[in-house]
């Protein structure tokens, strides 16, 4: 298949394009974003990523365990329990006994990691608002509607490359860390 000089498909509608290429360049300066506030911060970029797993699904009501982070983060368990280390020197996240199984530990946000967070991400938000001030309540629904089906198209990707089973490793065995 040949592409176009963006790298997206030549056959793509012009609109299709043009948000192919806004999301693209909105992810390159995500990373690049969090990059720089992660160097600030003291802190790896696999540190942050990890931290948002344990904040989102903290905040969505439920637990993570260091298995799932290394299976959603794809990481071996000594790169996790590194990672953990030094969330935990950083005072953002701290394990506590699991709940229901006295073996396993889960990861908790802290309020500092919060307060962290705020100060790293104020700049963008502040960036960010007259953005969304410019903007009507309905356009705001429509966008974070197509956004959200956006992450879901993202997250089916992402499950079909790692073979529909989110807590399998990358080379597609289960995890016994799980």
């Amino acid at each position: 298949m040949a592409f176009a000089n963006d790298g997206t498909p030549p056959d793509l509608p012009p609109g299709v394009r043009r948000i192919a290429q806004a999301l693209r360049g909105f992810t390159n300066e995500s990373e690049i974003y969090v990059a720089a506030v992660g160097r600030e911060a003291g802190m790896h970029r696999t540190d942050l990523t990890g931290l948002s797993v344990v904040m989102d699904r903290g905040d969505q009501g439920g637990t993570t365990t260091p298995g799932q982070l290394s299976a959603t983060m794809h990481l071996s368990a000594p790169a996790t329990s590194a990672m953990l280390d030094r969330l935990e020197r950083l005072d953002h996240v701290r394990r506590v006994p699991h709940p229901t199984d006295r073996r396993s530990v889960t990861v908790e946000m802290t309020e500092h990691a919060r307060a962290v967070g705020t100060a790293m991400f104020t700049p963008l938000r502040d960036h960010l608002a007259p953005v969304y001030a410019r903007r009507s309540a309905a356009e705001l629904d429509l966008i974070a509607t197509f956004l959200e089906e956006v992450v879901d198209a993202t997250r089916e990707a992402r499950l079909e490359v790692a073979g529909h089973d989110p807590d399998r490793t990358s080379a597609g065995r289960e995890d016994p860390r799980r």
